[in-house]
């Protein structure tokens, strides 16, 4: 092997490896005589001459964007340094070393020497010669600073701390959320690719056709480009009262089709893009982590100061110190990296942080974040640029080695602020908080317009891969794939002006109809954004009754979502079953809930099914943001059920009838959500999601009319505590008047081995029902807590998750009368309650739960205790 050092007086070294040993040979030196030791002398200047020469020759001829690749470690304990300072010394520009001590740098002018510099280092000028030498990446090892003390009692050192503690005080004027009115332009990208593409990946199916779109990063490794999309966006922001727009004026989007139909709402990308070190815990990946500022943080965060230096800014100097943190604790949801902090103000000037290796986060191998924040005046601090870089895994368990991946890079960058503007934000309508306005052409600018607007240039590689992944939708293999995401997302498959679905409702299987088979039609925005129109057909293959549904949509001319629904289903339902479900799972398609390990593992078959016709006219109003009301005229018919059959007096009845007229209100906050045509997907919202609903009606059974009304309000919430979740949902409501148990609440219950967040586990169907119900539903994520103590369970990414689930129900006499009921079925009279405990995440993808039923026996033989599982892709 061969082995070259250089080494300095201090005892810094730097060595390269590369080919086989070289072995050192010494000279000797004889004595000759005076003459001959001087004439010594002389030659050896006139060598040294010589070599320094030599040395300074590659700064003379050293091309311009040169890079530069190392990785630092310590002399003695072979260990990474990160956060070494390397920088030109000519031109003082530079970076620093990631976590593992590895460092890029491109070097733009000619220069002689890389220079390293960390305060607990000796500092260190290499010459960029033994950079040209060597083809591999070299070491560079740094020797660390010793010193002599004398009567010098050790104790911990105080600064970080204080030093941290001071910022924790000064956060609430230093938060750039803490203004009343900015005005500000933003630049946003965000690039996409499949990294780590092997030779055998290559001639995968899927795969085929792309072999001129591959690109190969610095170590050769190949990927390929899938997505790229850039904006420029004019940003106003207003507290109170709250008003924010965003006005797009360019937008430049490349790549899939997937990631292009599906843009968010609510709060635009170029709006809520922003990570913010100065929340307590902020959420990112749906994942709650402790900010290194957090209120809390030194509970969470070791620090150490590693430098400090003066740095001139708007005719003052301020010292900046660089600050080292790392997590407490192994298994928290925390960062470790580096951060830049104000000593004038203690306000934070720039963060680099990583998530550790062994962090619980399904599918991110890496997740790196850089933050910085600029100072506009004397007393505002503003967000300056923003970098996210995710690596996801698709297997099941973590390793080190190199395999299939997609990384994912967002980058955003303010310019042009304007601080507390006389001028109040205005937008389109008094009742809209938020609003996106795009101006014309804001898709058609050109190349030169890009290059001139870009708050940062895209480097070489970014430039070339830009344009060529747009061509990706037209590789065949690549189609199928963009639509089977798209069919995931919206549970239609696309095929041009019309998309066939549900898919989920093509196969079922059910004791009274055997196996159904169903096949459905839309029509797609390629025909129209403004309507849709859908119908599908089916038929159980063991008593040949066809089913049919069909559904019109119209979205009108608003700024908000006003959108007119006609439908009519002929189908089998649950006896009960109701749209109350849908408040709780508000983007699914039907009102029963899928669930894979329930669908194929079930305890008893399902009997509790009928047959029912429905008509329906809907009209949603969106008055203002987070204000939605609707209403609905619904024309509903029964029939008797094979199973349980309908009677009233022991007279058989046919047919149960009913006509309601519905008003729901939907309040939210802060909400996310994918709009799309005449459809809408709620995403999520850090506030909890209400529905009011009041109704009355007509039912009509055996010849007796009744007039009622009845009242139902749910409410849904996630919120984290510290580093833990806890979701939970309350559902509530009332009747007044008479009306078959068919129509009133029966509530949710559960004959598979599918564990169901909003039904009762160890409920049969038919067991209950209620003129007056209360439901709480809670589960509490402990995210690994308890298992991070465990050496060995700590690595296996599991999480415990407790819960309960609680009823408290009532039935009037006069509602047992209108039809009669089977023998399963009684009113509770009572409270009833089941709690949980398991182990979630099992393999990224399972959750195994043990249910206790606590109360109430059941008159059905319905289970005490149960075990249940779920199915489940989250992060």
């Amino acid at each position: 092997m061969k082995h070259i050092e250089l080494e300095s007086n201090q005892g810094i070294q730097i060595e390269t490896q590369q080919g086989k040993g070289l072995e050192k040979k010494q000279g000797k030196e004889s004595v000759q005589g005076e003459w001959k030791r001087e004439m010594r002398k002389k030659i050896a200047h006139i060598t040294q001459l010589l070599a320094a020469t030599l040395l300074l020759l590659p700064s003379i001829v050293l091309g311009q964007n040169k890079v530069i690749f190392g990785k630092v470690i310590d002399r003695d304990t072979k260990q990474p340094l990160p956060y070494v300072n390397v920088f030109d010394r000519k031109t003082m520009n530079g970076t620093v070393t990631d976590f593992e001590g590895v460092f890029r740098l491109r070097i733009k002018h000619k220069t002689d020497s890389i220079c390293f510099k960390d305060m607990s280092y000796h500092p260190l000028s290499v010459p960029v010669k033994a950079f040209d030498t060597y083809s591999d990446t070299l070491v560079v090892k740094m020797t660390g600073l010793n010193y002599a003390l004398s009567e010098v009692k050790v104790k911990p050192d105080d600064a970080p701390k204080r030093l941290i503690q001071n910022v924790i005080r000064h956060k609430e004027e230093n938060n750039p959320d803490n203004y009343q009115r900015v005005k500000y332009e933003k630049y946003c990208r965000w690039e996409y690719s499949l990294n780590n593409i092997k030779d055998k990946v290559m001639d995968h199916w899927l795969l085929e056709g792309t072999d001129k779109m591959m690109r190969y990063d610095k170590d050769g490794n190949r990927y390929l480009p899938v997505y790229f999309s850039e904006q420029i966006a004019h940003n106003e922001i207003q507290k109170s009262p709250e008003r924010k727009k965003s006005t797009i004026v360019a937008e430049n989007t490349q790549g899939l089709d997937v990631f292009k139909d599906f843009e968010l709402g609510g709060f635009s990308a170029s709006m809520d893009m922003q990570v913010s070190f100065y929340n307590e815990v902020f959420r990112l990946m749906n994942v709650a982590f402790v900010s290194p500022i957090a209120n809390n943080a030194l509970l969470y965060y070791k620090y150490y100061i590693t430098d400090s230096v003066m740095v001139p800014e708007l005719g003052d100097s301020i010292k900046l110190y660089n600050v080292k943190f790392k997590p407490r604790h192994e298994g928290d949801l925390t960062f470790e990296g580096n951060m830049k902090i104000d000593g004038n103000r203690y306000a934070l000037r720039e963060i680099d942080a990583d998530v550790p290796k062994h962090t619980n986060i399904n599918f991110v191998k890496k997740l790196h974040i850089k933050s910085s924040y600029k100072a506009v005046n004397d007393t505002t601090m503003f967000y300056d640029k923003n970098e996210i870089e995710c690596r996801v895994d698709w297997m099941p368990v973590n390793s080190d080695k190199k395999r299939l991946e997609v990384m994912c890079k967002m980058y955003n960058s303010t310019d042009k602020i304007e601080m507390e503007p006389e001028e109040e934000v205005k937008l389109s309508s008094s009742g809209l908080v938020f609003e996106t306005v795009k101006e014309r052409g804001f898709e058609k600018k050109d190349t030169a317009y890009w290059h001139n607007h870009r708050h940062e240039a895209l480097s070489e590689e970014d430039e070339r891969s830009s344009l060529r992944v747009d061509s990706l939708n037209q590789v065949g293999n690549v189609k199928y794939a963009n639509k089977g995401a798209k069919c995931g997302m919206t549970g239609y498959w696309d095929i041009g002006k019309v998309e066939i679905g549900p898919v989920m409702n093509i196969f079922n299987i059910n004791k009274v109809e055997g196996v159904h088979l169903g096949f459905g039609l839309r029509t797609s925005e390629e025909i129209s954004e403004v309507w849709n129109v859908g119908a599908m057909v089916g038929i159980g293959l063991k008593n040949w009754r066809p089913t049919f549904q069909c559904e019109y949509n119209y979205k009108f001319d608003s700024n908000f979502r006003r959108v007119l629904k006609m439908a009519y289903y002929d189908r089998i339902v649950k006896i009960g079953e109701n749209e109350n479900i849908l408040y709780l799972y508000e983007n699914m398609l039907t009102t029963s809930e899928s669930n894979l390990i329930s669908l194929f593992f079930q305890r008893d078959p399902v009997d509790e099914l009928m047959y029912e016709r429905k008509a329906l006219i809907d009209y949603s109003h969106e008055w203002r943001d987070g204000i939605i009301t609707r209403c609905a005229a619904t024309a509903r018919w029964q029939y008797s059920a094979p199973y349980y059959p309908f009677s009233q007096e022991g007279e058989e009845v046919k047919v149960a009838e009913q006509q309601e007229i519905l008003i729901d209100t939907r309040l939210s906050f802060k909400e996310k959500y994918v709009e799309k045509g005449v459809r809408r997907v709620y995403m999520k919202s850090p506030y909890p999601i209400v529905h009011f609903t009041i109704a009355g009606g007509h039912s009509r059974v055996g010849g007796k009319n009744e007039l009622y009304s009845r009242f139902h309000t749910t409410l849904k919430h996630s919120v984290f505590m510290g580093q833990t979740n806890l979701q939970y949902a309350l559902e509530g409501g009332m009747y007044f008047g008479k009306l078959p148990y068919t129509q009133l609440e029966i509530p949710r219950g559960n004959k598979t081995y599918g564990y169901y967040s909003y039904d009762f586990n160890l409920l049969d169907y038919l067991e209950f029902a209620h003129d007056k119900y209360l439901y709480i539903y809670a589960d509490y994520f402990l995210n690994g807590r308890i298992f991070h103590f465990f050496p060995r369970l700590n690595r296996l990414g599991l999480r415990e998750v407790v819960g309960f689930k609680y009823m408290l129900g009532s039935m009037s006499e006069k509602n047992k009368k209108m039809m009669d009921w089977p023998n399963t079925l009684t009113s509770l009279d009572g409270n009833y309650m089941e709690v949980n405990a398991g182990i979630d995440n099992i393999l990224r993808f399972f959750r195994i739960d043990a249910v206790w039923r606590v109360t109430s026996d059941s008159r059905t033989d319905a289970p005490k205790f149960g075990i249940r599982g779920q199915f489940k892709i989250k992060l």
